[in-house]
């Protein structure tokens, strides 16, 4: 459906954004859209929108009964230009610029994609009865980290088409994945990982090179309800390998990985995907909005 009106506010938070907008009719409809993490990489900047602006937005009714709040998947201004504010609805775009990357460090985007790819095909994942369990009991509006301003773990959190910034930092690597503010540290110094009983909630990473290839383990991961994808949970023995290598051409790298959890998985998880060069993007560092985390949870 459409709706046609005047932009009063544009709201540039994450998790999830929000226009403002005032119909032909006289009506207040709030549209949601997604944050600033993920529009961004596709151009969509805070000042995209401002009060005053006339826009048809091409939107998804409400299934929760809320007839003033829509599901946001275009914007179109009066100049006829288009606004991206949805990933799962963005057109094909060409990726700017023709610089290529020498490593894997740098600024990465995974293909938009992939995380909708990797959470379709956990409906094949051979689980426990644990993780059948976990799998049924799922509820979003209690267990979705996100309403909390919480990150996803890896490799979900790998998987989101926002901005990744792998750099060498004191003789380790940093990812710094420009979501919920996640950072993940790779130790690149031979250390082995801690105790069992040292645990963290984004595990403990420990790399090497193989060529150009950065090869991570990570293991030590606290127990997590949404731990190995949003609907099954982790659990102590959770260990994840994953690789990054440059692809020929320098301008995608590949991400694959293996995921092993006993306690929930009853076969290892592994797959590939991939991530595009982006030097051009930034990472946000935008601060998650615990208000717009939880309110399109709510009853």
């Amino acid at each position: 459906m459409t709706l046609q009106g005047e932009v009063i506010r544009f709201n540039y938070t994450n998790p999830h954004g929000s226009i403002i907008l005032r119909t032909q009719t006289g009506r207040e409809v709030v549209i949601e859209v997604d944050g600033p993490s993920l529009i961004a990489p596709m151009g969509t900047g805070r000042n995209a929108l401002q009060p005053g602006d006339r826009i048809v937005a091409y939107v998804s009714p409400n299934t929760i009964g809320r007839q003033d709040e829509v599901l946001g998947r275009e914007v179109i201004r009066e100049d006829g230009s288009v606004v991206l504010v949805s990933v799962a609805y963005a057109r094909q775009q060409e990726r700017p610029g023709a610089e290529k990357a020498q490593t894997v460090l740098g600024t990465w985007v995974p293909v938009r994609s992939n995380l909708f790819a990797f959470v379709d095909s956990s409906s094949n994942w051979m689980l426990t009865p644990a993780g059948q369990a976990s799998f049924d009991a799922y509820d979003t509006s209690k267990a979705f980290a996100q309403a909390q301003c919480i990150a996803a773990t890896s490799p979900t959190l790998m998987m989101y088409p926002t901005a990744n910034r792998l750099a060498e930092v004191g003789g380790h690597i940093e990812i710094n994945a420009d979501w919920m503010g996640a950072t993940r540290t790779v130790y690149m110094d031979g250390r082995e990982h801690p105790d069992s009983d040292r645990r963290f909630y984004q595990g403990h990473s420990v790399g090497q090179w193989e060529g150009t290839t950065l090869v991570i383990e990570t293991t030590n991961f606290t127990d997590n309800p949404i731990g190995n994808i949003f609907s099954i949970a982790s659990g102590s023995a959770k260990k994840l390998i994953e690789r990054i290598s440059l692809d020929t051409d320098g301008s995608t790298a590949s991400y694959s990985f293996t995921l092993t959890d006993p306690d929930y998985l009853a076969q290892p998880v592994t797959a590939s995907y991939q991530w595009d060069y982006r030097p051009d993007v930034t990472v946000s560092s935008q601060e998650c909005d615990l208000e717009a985390a939880s309110r399109y949870l709510q009853d």
